[in-house]
């Protein structure tokens, strides 16, 4: 029986372990992997690049066995993916260590088609960021972008199951292997996402979430996306090292501001101080997405902050349409109310006239949307809610 080209690269795989950047250095050098596989020993030790465990790994491990895994895998319905395959994600092709195997549960979208936006964030998150989240993911999904994130506890689920609601696509890249029980209470979501996107790991069956997987994981989080968003995150996070990758990737990164002081917001306005993007609403990142995909996403009218007002606590029903400042409000919270009207205004306009500097004023606006006091339209613009 003829041997499965992607027995080679599932070998490679074996032997360099999930990061590896050499997979690139053979192509450039040998053309091909079966071509390098036929070099053998000898001319592996001459290019000088791989450790003494990685040729002790590259002899030792047998085709035979990396045969068997793509059977066995095919019989789980799992698709198994490699550089030299044309539905290998373009954006994978082009960060610094693409990997060498992609193991895949379900339909990948077509990432050259559709903007692909990264909601990350702290497994710890509070209940308004789980909100923003879970908004972001609604909103972003409505507009027709692809939601990726890792299937975590808080952010991650927030943001995923936002994006089922809208009836979009999600993409879950994990730290084991696509079929192991990673976070028993998320199994009903992950069995979701793999009927309405896909679950992707470049680790293979059977792989333990081990803690050292997700800092490599977390490359292919912002490698797959065009864009980053990070909710909630402490200043030192695996989110953070997620935006890093994307800094580093050529792709956008945009931050959620959050409350001054408040431990889970010290990453995201970190962020904001070096210059990332600020956003209140999913129309703030898909926007800047419209020309470089024309047709494919679009900006619906308080699309946003639909989710917001519905998660809100019965206790905080919309406020009704008068100039009473609703009770528990921040001081900038408060200004903002007094100066907004029925009639969308511009987020400039609002901070002018209430005398909050902008960096303020985004999760002042946040706080009010959470309360259901205002709606946000396209443009960052606000009113205060219809009664």
């Amino acid at each position: 029986m003829e041997l499965d080209r992607r027995a080679y690269w599932i070998w490679l795989q074996h032997a360099l372990q999930a990061g590896s950047s050499k997979p690139r250095h053979i192509l450039e050098s040998f053309g091909s992997i079966e071509d390098f596989y036929r070099a053998g020993p000898q001319e592996w030790g001459l290019l000088g690049i791989f450790t003494q465990r990685e040729l002790s790994a590259m002899r030792e491990y047998p085709l035979q066995e990396a045969q068997a895994q793509l059977a066995h895998c095919a019989q789980m319905g799992q698709t198994v993916l490699t550089p030299e395959d044309g539905e290998y994600p373009f954006l994978l092709r082009q960060i610094h260590n693409p990997p060498a195997v992609l193991y895949i549960q379900g339909e990948l979208p077509d990432f050259a088609e559709v903007p692909a936006i990264s909601i990350v964030g702290t497994r710890k998150a509070t209940l308004v960021g789980k909100r923003v989240a879970h908004s972001l993911g609604y909103g972003l999904a409505k507009g027709g972008a692809v939601v990726v994130s890792g299937g975590a506890l808080g952010i991650d689920t927030a943001a995923h199951k936002g994006a089922l609601l809208a009836g979009g696509k999600t993409v879950c890249v994990l730290g084991c292997g696509i079929d192991y029980p990673y976070l028993a209470a998320n199994t009903s979501l992950r069995e979701a996402i793999s009927h309405s996107g896909a679950l992707l790991s470049e680790y293979p069956p059977g792989t333990p979430a081990l803690r050292n997987h997700f800092p490599i994981r977390n490359r292919l989080i912002s490698g797959l996306s065009v864009g980053t968003v990070v909710v909630e995150a402490a200043e030192k996070s695996g989110s953070l090292l997620t935006a890093n990758n994307a800094i580093h990737q050529n792709r956008d990164v945009f931050a959620v501001p959050g409350l001054v002081g408040s431990r889970m917001s010290q990453g995201p306005n970190n962020l904001l101080r070096e210059g990332m993007k600020a956003v209140s609403c999913a129309n703030d990142i898909l926007e800047e997405y419209l020309f470089r995909f024309p047709g494919k996403i679009h900006l619906e009218e308080s699309a946003e902050s639909v989710m917001l007002i519905k998660a809100a606590p019965q206790e905080q029903k919309p406020t009704p349409a008068c100039r009473k400042v609703p009770e528990g409000l921040s001081d900038d919270a408060s200004a903002l109310f007094q100066a907004l009207s029925r009639e969308p205004r511009a987020l400039a306009e609002l901070c002018s006239e209430a005398g909050v500097p902008a960096a303020r004023a985004l999760p002042a606006l946040t706080e009010l949307e959470l309360m259901g006091c205002i709606q946000g339209y396209s443009g960052r613009r606000y009113a205060l809610k219809h009664s």
